[in-house]
């Protein structure tokens, strides 16, 4: 064989230990969970934004709700203008899962549904 080629046995071997390198990498983790609220809203999104927040409620207890920033976007519309900003937000309410350096890694806006929060916590082990 040629100097510098790799037989067909070389390129297994480099696949089973690239797949074994895959598995063992770290899982991406939640570094903080922010909940854009509105409580000053009315009409029909009042009625969403109050079932989002007895969800969020139930949801993020014990050690979720170390990682819970709640913004309500009707007394702390400063704090919650760089959040809308930067991952244009057009609705509220909004839980956005953050990651290092605030790195978006998932976002649910609008009606927010108790199966699919769960499935995004378990994506991230939480």
């Amino acid at each position: 064989m040629a100097k510098g080629k790799i037989g067909f046995a070389g390129i297994v071997v480099l696949a089973i230990l690239g797949a074994a390198v895959l598995t063992l990498a770290e899982p991406t983790k939640v570094s903080q969970v922010v909940y854009l609220t509105k409580s000053k809203a009315c009409g029909c999104r009042a009625k969403s934004v109050h079932a989002a927040d007895a969800l969020v409620n139930q949801t993020f207890t014990g050690p979720r709700q170390a990682l819970l920033k709640r913004i309500d976007y009707d007394t702390a519309g400063q704090a919650a203008a760089p959040h809308i900003g930067e991952y244009r937000l057009i609705q509220l309410p909004a839980l956005l899962f953050l990651g290092a350096q605030s790195h978006l890694l998932w976002m649910g806006a609008g009606e927010l549904s108790e199966p699919e929060i769960t499935a995004q916590l378990g994506k991230f082990g939480m």
